[in-house]
């Protein structure tokens, strides 16, 4: 498989670029920075893509992002991969370039260099990617992993030495190297704590067991207990509320006979304490109103007369002090307001007649309209200083008239003397009035006139000392009574005769043996609830025990579970331990036949490169390198540089061979010959030309060209 052609859309410096390649060796020239390793580089994202922490310097220039294709020839088929990266999201796609069709699903979780090469980036750049000087090693113990991968299980993928980890992992956690930890030694102490459950959760059942025997026979004799206690209770119940049943008769009976007694005593009306003592003061109302009316009638005509005053009364008529004095003050206002309008008048009118005669003084005629103004507000001035002079003679008509002093003394004695005699007009009128009500309301509450009264009285005197009797007789039947409610509160009467059993023998009961049978009652009561609270305390015993207590029996079948699982788990725990150590074995035994191999190839590779200088070579390990010189083995790093750089080219080489098995990748070259000198170039130009593989070299000069001048054909691309 060879690579035909190249496009780059964008890519580092480059953009826009197109590159033909053959099938053999490729030699491409170009100047420092001219973007030669930008274009190695594009090759390897084609195939691997790029990761992020080297896109910053790999993206264009211009745009930022990468894109281009890669066309590839596989015998009669022509393959295209195309890739794009473009704000850190990168696609890729595989097309058939014959039909120029995608190959859907083809790179489902794969990259196209590891669907055409079988190996990953790591280990491509190790071996067929060839970089600048000093890159020609090829990686060291992460490569060697790799080769392992790929001869022990054909995918570089599959880790050997990941699997070996893996199995120790398991093996581990199934019991620590220590034997101090891991499932068995877990399993190890479950045994022994669920043997010491299984011993708890035994004795727990015992104990339990007693518990409920315990129980049982204590529930038993709270039964008995309490149909004791009810037994008795309800004979001495039947009896109480026999008993009750008889007070509630007797009740009635006291009620009727109060109600006897109450009835006469309603039906003697008027003959109580209370309407003989209404009686009695209805009586000495009547006497007290009938002294008032004489003594308010006598005080009436006690009064001395009223005295007429004419003045008196023109005064009073006309207002008093109040009105008469607001009429002297309105007539004094009225002139003042007179006096000040007539005065303004009069200098109005003087003013326009002066205005009207004016024209006279220097020989016209006079102006009539002002004139005669004046001579109106003159005349209207005259008519106010008239009525002005009116009404102060009013207010003084009124001041002089009138003593205000005297006439206000004389009013207010006369007034004493009015109320005075309307006062006991009043009093004797309400007192004649109160004195007929009190008689008419005699008549009409006993039937007989103010003066029959007495008999009344008398009458009904005697009659309530009778009533007095039967009142004692009431107190007493009252007294009763109430002693008999008191006791019956607490009771109803149809509940007592509902719980009346007439079945009930009670004949042996008296009231003598009550007390006892109440102390046996009670104490059966106390017994029982002793019983019950002991009842309580072992049923919350037993009910702290059941869900702390576990059944024997799962407990056993837990313990024999874990037993079971120890014993698959020792058995297994040995499996992995012996897949561990036959792994190890195989691994070891692989990479020790690994090795003699590619020092085999290397040396051959490196003999015909030096002139048969250095034909024997050791192969680490981590793939680091040994030589045989003239002063005995020799590590690499003590020769040149170029003669370092040979090497490792021959051990990539030996890798390629022994690696690709699927299909040879191209290998490039990025100024991997820079350090030979021109005999050993040529002899690596023929060593490339040999190989089966296209060749991509990379380079700023032009030794490689010339030497493949003399070699064979290749194709030579100027950048």
């Amino acid at each position: 498989m060879y690579i035909e052609k190249i496009h780059i859309d964008t890519f580092g410096k480059l953009s826009d670029r197109d590159f033909e390649l053959a099938d053999g060796v490729n030699i491409i020239e170009g100047a420092n920075e001219s973007g030669k390793s930008t274009l190695a580089a594009f090759i390897k994202f084609i195939f691997y893509g790029v990761p992020s922490r080297e896109r910053e310097k790999l993206l264009s220039w211009q745009t930022g992002g990468a894109a281009g294709s890669i066309t590839l020839c596989d015998g009669e088929r022509h393959y295209r991969i195309e890739r794009a990266l473009v704000a850190n999201r990168e696609a890729v796609q595989l097309v058939d370039a014959d039909t120029n069709m995608p190959m859907r699903h083809a790179l489902d979780g794969t990259t196209p260099g590891e669907f055409f090469f079988g190996v990953g980036a790591d280990m491509f750049a190790a071996t067929a990617f060839v970089s600048q000087l000093g890159g020609t090693a090829p990686g060291g113990a992460k490569v060697s992993e790799g080769i392992e991968n790929i001869l022990f299980s054909a995918d570089e993928s599959v880790n050997t030495q990941r699997a070996i980890s893996k199995l120790d992992a398991v093996r581990v956690s199934l019991l620590h190297k220590n034997e101090k930890g891991g499932r068995l030694y877990e399993l190890e102490h479950e045994c022994a704590e669920m043997e010491l459950r299984l011993s708890e959760a035994k004795r727990g059942h015992d104990e339990i067991l007693a518990k409920e025997a315990q129980l049982a026979d204590i529930k038993e004799k709270y039964t008995a207990a309490k149909e004791k206690t009810e037994n008795i209770s309800s004979l001495v119940e039947q009896f109480e509320a026999r008993r009750i049943s008889e007070m509630f008769s007797r009740k009635r009976m006291v009620e009727g006979r109060l109600n006897e007694i109450r009835a006469y005593v309603e039906k003697e009306t008027g003959a109580d304490v209370a309407s003989i003592s209404r009686l009695e003061s209805a009586i000495n109302n009547i006497s007290q109103l009938d002294g008032e009316v004489k003594r308010t009638a006598k005080e009436e005509a006690g009064l001395p007369p009223i005295e007429a005053d004419t003045a008196l009364d023109e005064y009073v008529a006309n207002g008093g002090k109040t009105a008469l004095s607001e009429q002297k003050q309105l007539y004094a206002t009225r002139a003042r307001a007179y006096t000040a309008v007539g005065i303004i008048a009069l200098l109005i009118g003087l003013v326009l007649a002066m205005v009207g005669v004016m024209p006279v003084l220097i020989g016209n005629s006079p102006m009539l309209a002002p004139l005669i103004s004046g001579v109106v507000f003159m005349a209207l001035a005259l008519t106010l200083f008239i009525l002005g002079s009116r009404s102060r003679a009013v207010a003084k008509d009124i001041d002089a008239k009138y003593d205000f002093a005297e006439l206000e003394k004389r009013l207010d004695a006369r007034t004493r003397a009015v109320d005075a005699a309307k006062l006991a007009a009043l009093a004797s009128e309400t007192a004649q009035r109160r004195y007929e009500d009190a008689c008419n309301e005699a008549r009409r509450e006993y039937g007989c006139e103010p003066d029959g009264l007495a008999a009344i009285l008398e009458k009904q005197q005697e009659k309530l000392k009778s009533i007095e009797k039967l009142k004692i007789e009431y107190d007493k039947y009252d007294s009763v009574l109430c002693e008999i409610k008191k006791q019956l509160e607490p009771y109803d009467e149809s509940e007592i005769l509902a719980s009346i059993d007439e079945d009930a023998d009670v004949s042996a009961i008296d009231a003598e043996k009550l007390p006892e049978m109440r102390r046996e009652a009670e104490f059966s009561g106390k017994m029982a609830a002793s019983l019950e609270k002991h009842i309580t305390e072992l049923e919350k015993t037993l009910a702290g025990l059941y869900p702390t207590t576990e059944e024997p029996t799962s407990v056993a079948d837990r313990l024999s579970a874990i037993k079971a699982e120890r014993e698959t788990l020792t058995k297994r725990h040995a499996a992995y331990k012996l897949a561990v150590e036959k792994l190890s074995e195989a691994s070891d035994s692989l990479r020790e036949s690994i090795s003699p191999r590619l020092a085999r190839d290397t040396a051959l590779l490196m003999a015909h490169l030096t002139g048969g200088k250095y034909k024997t070579f050791g192969v680490g390990t981590e793939l680091s390198l040994c030589a045989e010189t003239e002063n005995g083995t020799k590590d690499i790093t003590a020769l040149s540089a170029g003669t370092q750089d040979a090497a490792y080219l021959c051990l990539r080489m030996a890798l390629i061979s022994l690696l690709y098995r699927k299909t040879t990748p191209p290998v490039i070259y990025d100024e991997a010959f820079s350090r030979q000198d021109d005999a050993r170039l040529l002899n690596m130009m023929k060593i490339v030309n040999l190989k089966d593989s296209q060749s991509i070299i990379f380079t700023s000069n032009t030794r490689e060209a010339t030497a493949m001048q003399s070699v064979g054909a290749f194709r030579l691309i100027r950048m």
